[in-house]
């Protein structure tokens, strides 16, 4: 079996470009691919500015509210001014239900594109539908004004998708490596084979030509020198 008759069992080398595309991208992109899960809504993200009341379209879950710095709201870039200190969050279903709102059970802060918030308060919607949420200065003053934004179960969400990248990092390294050692043990396997084959074809040639000289043709005799002809008839 020649080499030619090897090659097209012989997994290509390209199997060992994806097998490090999946290794090295597993280890690069769950980092930008967090960030964006996490932070490409923001201009989706229910905001206040205080003191305002507005009604926004919530779904069930739990909701924390960030203290921001600054946001950008219909494309006007707005900054937080003053304490937050005596500020009041009210949040009222559609038929006047008023949902408890408590201190932040974390402590939890980010800090993405120029923007920065932590964590002050928290409240739980039942059932999804439209709330009045007011936010509100226990006294009035013209240099407070806070800016709010309104994240669903941030805390959860930012732990799930931590969870999820490592997740996917694990799997794609796992995979780079599994594709790797097994084309090089393939690669290696009909090689081997290839290189076995060969060596008993010229193992079996090289015995048919050390047997070939002690064989004589058939039918051949035995032809008597001249001496030998001449001491025959002597007798």
């Amino acid at each position: 079996m020649s080499e030619a008759a090897v090659s097209p069992r012989v997994p290509g080398r390209f199997w060992y470009v994806i097998a490090g595309i999946l290794f090295f991208g597993s280890l690069i992109v769950p980092v930008p691919v967090a960030l964006w899960s996490l932070f490409s809504g923001d201009e989706a993200v229910p905001r206040l500015i205080a003191p305002e009341t507005k009604i926004f379209s919530l779904s069930r879950g739990t909701y924390t509210v960030f203290s921001d710095s600054r946001a950008v709201i219909n494309g006007e870039i707005v900054i937080s001014q003053g304490s937050i200190s005596g500020l009041r969050l009210t949040v009222r279903s559609a038929g006047g239900r008023e949902i408890p709102v408590e201190a932040a059970s974390v402590g939890s802060r980010y800090n993405y594109g120029g923007q920065t918030g932590f964590a002050v308060l928290q409240f739980s919607i039942p059932e999804s539908g439209d709330y009045t949420i007011t936010a509100d200065y226990r006294e009035k003053s013209a240099n407070n004004r806070a800016l709010l934004s309104i994240r669903k179960d941030f805390v959860g969400g930012l732990v799930g998708t931590i969870l999820l990248t490592v997740g996917l990092s694990l799997l794609g390294a796992f995979l780079g490596v599994f594709i790797f050692l097994r084309t090089l043990w393939k690669r290696r396997a009909v090689m081997m084979q290839g290189v076995m084959i060969n060596l008993r074809q010229m193992g079996g040639q090289a015995k048919q030509g050390a047997e070939r000289p002690r064989s004589s043709p058939s039918g051949s005799s035995q032809t008597k020198s001249p001496v030998e002809h001449q001491y025959d008839r002597d007798k």
